[in-house]
């Protein structure tokens, strides 16, 4: 299992009624950071879990907490921070 950074784009939102000059101000990427052990990369998604127990517990089977699916295509550059 690796440890990464994972830094991607989200879509946000502004609240309420807004004229449409603060509408074409928002018109930008959200950059997000976020930083986990990588459980899965399939059905073109990336699964990082900040929380991880039981890899040293012997018998205890490996369990993640705080699990965030990203979409690959949102994904702009992921780092290796420690393999496994």
């Amino acid at each position: 299992m690796k440890l990464v950074l994972v830094e991607w784009v989200d879509s946000h939102s502004g609240r309420g009624w807004q004229d449409f000059d603060q509408l074409r101000a928002a018109s930008t990427l959200l950059h997000c950071r976020s930083v986990g052990w990588v459980a899965s990369e399939e059905n073109g998604c990336v699964v990082l879990v900040p929380h991880i127990s039981g890899e040293k517990n012997g018998d205890i089977a490996l369990h993640g907490c705080g699990d965030l699916t990203i979409p690959k295509k949102a994904i702009v550059r992921t780092t290796v921070l420690r393999r496994r």
